[in-house]
């Protein structure tokens, strides 16, 4: 567990309330997850000294040991708040570390086995592991907005991801068009997004990890073709055919910060 005597935020309530703090009794070099572990794909065959790679996947979501410690003895009624504040949820909620380097990131997780500590019969913190959603932290959402898009222009793709990142894409149009097409020219073999007679003051949102769509006007189901668009690492060139009034992307990045 690499944080030393920080305060954190979780749930949207600050540590401070409770004067605790995360930290750690161990001295010296303290060994911690980087949540980067990855699978490789690969099958061996006969006469062959080689095997055929498929890929890899992420097997693993960051976990790790954290502890919460107190300068003052916490008292018991005091422990059930924080107990109910940090522990048997039943969906992720977000853990911020107040810590310089780590301004503007946060773990999306969960604490389980939930341990406390007591020095002669006074609690003085809990112990805990911190199961995130997946091998990563995230950073803040990142959005790009660009009016009268039309042709090519860049977007840089600054999650840590190796694979796609899936943004959720708004598009608001200015007048009555009879196709429109979206394409990640950088994603080779990527087919563009069409969508058929769209009207003004159209506003259609897209989202590419869920795979839905919706729009102000009735029939964008029947008026898309079903094609998603996906970011890869670094520099994405976008390419418009026709008018998009307001382009709009966003996405939240992952951040490869460990433990």
């Amino acid at each position: 567990m690499s944080f030393y005597g920080k305060n954190f935020i979780y749930d949207g309530k600050s540590s401070e309330l409770y004067g605790l703090v995360c930290a750690s009794t161990n001295g010296g070099e303290i060994l911690s997850s980087a949540g980067s572990n990855i699978y490789i794909i690969e099958e061996f065959i006969n006469r062959r000294e080689t095997p055929y790679f498929y890929g890899v996947s992420f097997p693993e979501k960051l976990q790790f040991d954290i502890s919460f410690y107190s300068e003052e003895p916490i008292q018991r009624q005091k422990v059930s708040e924080i107990e109910k504040w940090l522990f048997g949820l039943l969906e992720y909620k977000q853990l911020q570390i107040i810590q310089e380097d780590m301004e503007g990131i946060y773990y999306n997780c969960l604490f389980i086995n939930p341990i406390i500590s007591s020095v002669g019969n006074e609690v003085r913190g809990f112990h805990a592991t911190c199961v995130c959603d997946a091998p990563w932290a995230w950073g803040e959402e990142i959005t790009y907005t660009r009016s009268g898009a039309t042709g090519s222009f860049t977007i840089i793709n600054r999650s840590d991801n190796s694979r796609y990142t899936k943004p959720t894409i708004t598009l608001t149009f200015t007048s009555a068009q009879e196709d429109v097409s979206i394409i990640n020219a950088s994603d080779t073999g990527s087919t563009a997004m069409i969508f058929d007679e769209v009207a003004v003051d159209e506003v259609i949102e897209i989202d590419c990890n869920l795979r839905t769509i919706s729009s102000t006007e009735t029939g964008i189901v029947d008026r898309f073709n079903g094609k998603y668009m996906y970011l890869i690492p670094d520099s994405n060139t976008i390419t418009i055919v026709g008018t998009v009034g307001t382009f709009e992307l966003s996405y939240t990045p992952a951040k490869k910060v460990g433990s």
